[in-house]
């Protein structure tokens, strides 16, 4: 009886405490992940479903799907899911080296670029190749905004007050990023199937933060809950010297 009680009491640790195993179709690879990662995985499925932007709309599924995302497009903001509450996100990646091919044998694991939810966006930065958005599954059907956000061009420094969406091309690996005034201020940078939280500090804020080695990143920066000004300075190296970018503040709801 006491091999059989302790057997059982194994049993109900390993189902509790072992990681799940996943496998790529297209390629035969094994992920190990927590118990649970499976659900958040829509390239997973047999039979994945393809969604379209019509009329600046994305219609979305329980079931979770993907976008074809044409090489070299415009930045794409998807915003303000609707159809659930705060506690069911639809979870967003980024898939680049498979074209559009959902059955690719060039198959990359995509990047967590953020979630969908009420009153929450996700900046996506398009490869040079064409490439995938995949959005997980979730408790009911939804629907998002998608729009192409206003980018401003960014040399060593830009200053600004309110939210932005800057754009670097060059070699700057790092910076200072400062706030003065009142208010939240948080910058993010994006990347092509990537997404950093740089700072997230409120009122006066003087800090360095570095990303990935990129040749292309865009900042978003939020910074509207206040009357604070901000200063973005990069480290050298960076690219060619160009004007200071002053964005224009955001207009108030």
């Amino acid at each position: 009886m006491t091999w059989i009680v302790g057997t059982i009491v194994i049993a109900a640790i390993a189902f509790t405490v072992l990681p799940q195993v996943a496998v790529n179709p297209q390629t035969g690879d094994v992920y190990v992940g927590e118990p649970g990662e499976e659900d958040y995985q829509p390239w997973l499925a047999d039979d994945p479903q393809e969604y379209e932007i019509v009329d600046g709309v994305i219609d979305g599924t329980a079931a979770g799907g993907f976008l074809r995302i044409d090489g070299g497009s415009d930045l794409l903001m998807l915003e303000n899911r609707e159809g659930a509450g705060e506690a069911d996100w639809v979870r967003v990646f980024q898939q680049q080296g498979v074209e559009f091919d959902v059955d690719s044998e060039q198959w990359q694991y995509p990047a967590y670029l953020g979630s969908l939810y009420p009153d929450s966006d996700v900046l996506v930065l398009p490869g040079a190749e064409d490439g995938l958005l995949w959005f997980s599954p979730s408790l009911t059907d939804w629907t998002a905004r998608v729009s192409t956000p206003e980018a401003l061009p960014m040399g060593e420094t830009a200053t600004g007050q309110g939210n932005a969406v800057l754009v670097y091309e060059g070699e700057a690996l790092s910076g200072r990023f400062q706030h003065t005034g009142s208010g939240l201020f948080v910058v993010a940078v994006v990347t092509v199937g990537g997404w950093d939280l740089l700072v997230n500090e409120f009122d006066e804020v003087d800090v360095r933060a570095s990303w990935e080695p990129t040749d292309r990143v865009v900042f978003q920066v939020e910074a509207d809950t206040g009357d604070g000004s901000w200063t973005i300075a990069l480290d050298t190296p960076a690219g060619d010297p160009a004007p200071s970018t002053t964005p224009t503040p955001a207009p108030t709801p």
